[in-house]
């Protein structure tokens, strides 16, 4: 995922959490702030009648009024200290306000008490207390504070009896209904402008949110991250559970993207898409809800034969016009990158799939392939080639013209597709050739695949001439068996296909049964080698190194190797292709001797194997390496050509880090064993070439499995007494 992306990541719902708990937090923190500035100024005011009251109450005892100034007073400083306090900028919390809360029923309770009870005008003075609640902790609490109140307001000082309550009955009553009338008013008042609030907030972080996703889409390059921050907004921003977005096409429908309110990246597999509603808002460009209302589509943009839409889903509410809302805020503020991240598709597409067939181009094949060679778990999963070849497909071009060889390659290809599985790759790999990756699958798996294919196209009978039915030939080849690379592995399957056409046609073979027959070729060796050249030189190398159970994966690890020294030393592309061929014949002349020496260097192999390539007629570069691969650097005025040079370096390497003939060593203790021959037995050049494939980590070398038995050099003999 790219570094933009990566600050894109979906929230988790632990942090949805969190940020919802915080913001509750911070609307009681906000309420109660504003609930102690009102009950500042409630008060004053308050303290202000009061005081009038009390002072030009004519009926008032001047001691009774003393008591009440002095209860006033101490009231007031108590306000003052609030004042002071929210001044300084202290934010309340909830035991300050209850605190609040509480001296200002005491206060106001004291105040009735020292008065006439029913008759007090102080009772103005307990309004404060459900009012105030009513902003500081909502309608609920008011309500409560106002039975209080009104509780208080009856009881304290003895005030009510029978006979209080028998002479002026409504007023009393009066009294009370109007604590909790109050207590009723602000709170619903204090809930709607808190609701307001909250809306007002919602918007905002959904304006700066959208802000946000455009900035994000705008500066993101990765189609499938656009994708998957704008189903991700769609679901936060409205009650959706899950959510997708789908490309409409003319091939049908895709998912591209999915989210979860739980955070997950798939949705259930019970849920399916309705592909009437999506044909619906894909069609008319307008949104769709289901009949239920628990589904909507939203189309967000089109282009190029394709239109992107949002499918909303909720698992028990229903959607509202605010979700509907909401999703098309969203896909105002995303329709023209999300434009642009659907051109790019299908630019992508185009440059990936090709256009005859629909299939993926050879580019794409050998990244695929590339990509699944990289996999951390590459030596525990085994991997298939195949390589399909159209019979005489020349004859139809020649015969019937290429609109008719095209609709040929359709229906092959389309042959190919359904009868593989749903996860092998299948690429228009040549003009009429088509390769297939067979995931985890070996050898035995692949030929049963490869049978399957050429008994479907059978079953076709699609007509290519009149009298002739289309056929394929099939070379395969799997990993690890049959190539350590990437780059062998095709070459390997190549070559099994050149024996399926070799035989007839109309058939599969596999990589195994040419090496089978190069092994058992004896003199017909050159003459095979002189009429294929490169389409069987894998074989070659593996029938060479099949002679003896220490040899396995010999000549495919030095073919690496020195593939890596290759380029390190600034060997031009040509060049490299022929060091590659010298690497895979450079034992070949093993194959016309008998084992013998230390068990897997026959002497004289080199001179045999110059003859067999040269024979073979490949070039004169190739024919010197697989000569010289065996000269000491220092051991003659005339050293070895470079290739021959490169070679054996690689077999010493390969040597050591397989143990042949030697306890195994990792690559760094093996580079050390070789640097000692650098500028006596081997061209410190390219040890040194070596160093750095060794050190970049360039060179991945395919150890075998288990570990080779070691040569025991035979005992020196013992001198004569």
């Amino acid at each position: 995922m790219s570094q933009t992306s990566a600050g894109l990541q979906k929230q988790t719902p632990r942090w949805q959490d969190v940020r919802a708990k915080a913001i509750d937090a911070t609307f009681d923190a906000d309420r109660r702030r504003v609930g102690e500035r009102v009950a500042l100024v409630f008060r004053w005011l308050f303290l202000i009648v009061l005081g009038a009251l009390n002072n030009l109450n004519p009926n008032a005892t001047p001691d009774d009024k003393v008591i009440i100034d002095v209860v006033l007073f101490v009231w007031a400083v108590m306000n003052v200290v609030v004042q002071v306090t929210l001044v300084r900028g202290y934010r309340p919390g909830k035991q300050f306000s209850l605190s609040t809360m509480v001296l200002d029923i005491l206060f106001a309770s004291t105040l009735v008490y020292l008065s006439d009870g029913f008759k007090s005008p102080f009772f103005l003075a307990l309004f404060l207390a459900v009012i105030t609640n009513a902003v500081r902790f909502g309608a609920t609490a008011s309500f409560l504070s106002a039975l209080l109140v009104s509780f208080l307001y009856l009881f304290i000082g003895g005030g009510f009896t029978p006979a209080n309550f028998n002479i002026n009955t409504n007023a009393t009553i009066g009294t009370m209904f109007l604590f909790l009338v109050v207590a009723l008013a602000t709170g619903y008042m204090t809930r709607e402008l808190e609701r307001e609030r909250r809306a007002a907030v919602e918007r905002a972080a959904q304006a700066d949110s959208l802000r946000e996703l455009s900035m994000n889409l705008v500066s993101d390059t990765d189609i499938k991250d656009v994708f998957d921050v704008l189903v991700d907004h769609a679901v936060q921003m409205t009650t959706a559970q899950h959510g997708r977005v789908v490309v409409s096409s003319q091939d049908g429908f895709s998912v591209v993207a999915a989210a979860n309110r739980d955070g997950k990246e798939t949705v259930p597999e019970s849920e399916t898409l309705d592909e009437h509603q999506l044909h619906q808002a894909a069609g008319t460009g307008e949104a769709v809800f289901a009949a239920d209302r628990k589904q909507l589509v939203v189309p967000i943009a089109s282009g190029d034969g394709a239109t992107v839409l949002v499918v909303l889903t909720q698992d028990k509410a229903l959607f509202t016009n605010q979700d509907l809302f909401a999703v098309d805020a969203l896909t105002g503020s995303s329709a023209v990158p999300v434009a642009n991240a659907l051109r790019y598709l299908r630019s992508r597409q185009e440059a990936t799939t090709d256009g005859l067939t629909g299939l993926v181009n050879s580019r794409e094949f050998r990244r695929r392939l590339e990509g699944a060679f990289a996999r951390p778990d590459r030596r525990d999963s085994p991997l298939s080639v195949l390589l399909i070849d159209f019979d005489h497909f020349k004859s139809v071009n020649d015969q019937l013209g290429h609109q008719h060889g095209d609709l040929v390659l359709q229906m092959g290809a389309r042959i190919a597709r359904t009868t593989v599985r749903g996860q092998d790759l299948v690429a228009r790999y040549g003009g009429d050739e088509l390769a297939v990756i067979v995931a985890d699958a070996n050898g035995a798996a692949a030929q049963r695949l490869a049978y399957r294919i050429v008994d479907a196209v059978h079953a076709a009978a699609v007509t290519t001439i009149p009298g002739q039915h289309l056929t394929f030939s099939i070379g395969v080849a799997s990993y690890p068996e049959d190539g350590f690379t990437a780059t062998e592995l095709v070459a390997a399957a190549d070559q099994a296909l050149y024996l399926a056409k070799r035989e007839g046609k109309d058939r599969p073979c596999t990589f195994p049964q040419l090496v089978t027959e190069l092994e058992l070729a004896d003199g017909n060796l050159v003459s095979m080698l002189a009429e294929a050249g490169p389409q069987v030189m894998v074989a070659a190398a593996h029938a060479v190194d099949h002679r003896n159970p220490v040899t396995q994966g010999h000549s495919s690890r030095v073919v690496a190797i020195a593939d890596a020294i290759g380029r390190r030393a600034g060997i031009s592309s040509g060049d490299m292709e022929s060091l590659r061929a010298a690497a895979f014949l450079h034992d070949v002349g093993h194959m016309t001797l008998l084992s013998g020496g230390d068990g897997f260097e026959a002497p004289g192999h080199c001179e045999e194997g110059e003859k067999i390539v040269a024979g073979a007629n490949f070039s004169p570069e190739v024919v010197a390496a697989v000569r010289h691969h065996h000269d000491r650097w220092d051991g003659s005025t005339e050293p070895a050509p470079l290739m021959a040079r490169i070679l054996a370096v690689a077999e010493r390497f390969e040597a050591m880090t397989a143990g042949r003939g030697c306890a195994r060593l990792a690559s760094p203790e093996a580079l050390e064993e070789v640097k000692k021959g650098a500028g006596t037995e081997f061209d410190p050049a390219v040890v040194d070439a070596l160093g750095h494939a060794v050190q970049d980590r360039g060179l991945e070398l395919n150890l075998p499995d288990i570990s080779l038995p070691a040569i025991v050099p035979a005992p020196e003999p013992v001198a004569a007494s």
